[in-house]
């Protein structure tokens, strides 16, 4: 019997506490910003499937396929395709976009 009314106050008592650190959590501020240099996406076995990443002057997406072969590589100047053997298919470049864009007009 006595066990019984313990349990009513130690549940209230645990309740409460409860409450009270989320109301305190809700309280505490949060980060504005995240720095690093490079933040890795990968999939369920672990591998990297793209990365975003500084490089010199440039940062980079760089995406890969499940083989973990590069496929992609978009930049704030350009953008460049690779086959499945790891040759560049194709490549935009910013300075060909403006002038192709100058030639439209």
């Amino acid at each position: 019997m006595r066990t019984r009314g313990l349990a009513m106050p130690l549940l209230a008592a645990a309740f409460l506490l409860a409450i009270g650190t989320l109301w305190a959590q809700s309280r505490v501020p949060t980060a504005a910003v995240t720095r690093t240099q490079r933040i890795e996406l990968v999939d369920g076995e672990g591998r990297i499937r793209a990365e975003l990443k500084t490089s010199g002057e440039d940062t980079l997406l760089v995406l890969y396929d499940a083989q973990g072969r590069l496929r992609a590589t978009i930049g704030t100047e350009s953008v460049a395709f690779y086959g499945a053997d790891g040759k560049l298919k194709g490549k935009i470049d910013a300075q060909s976009l403006s002038g192709a864009a100058r030639e439209n007009r």
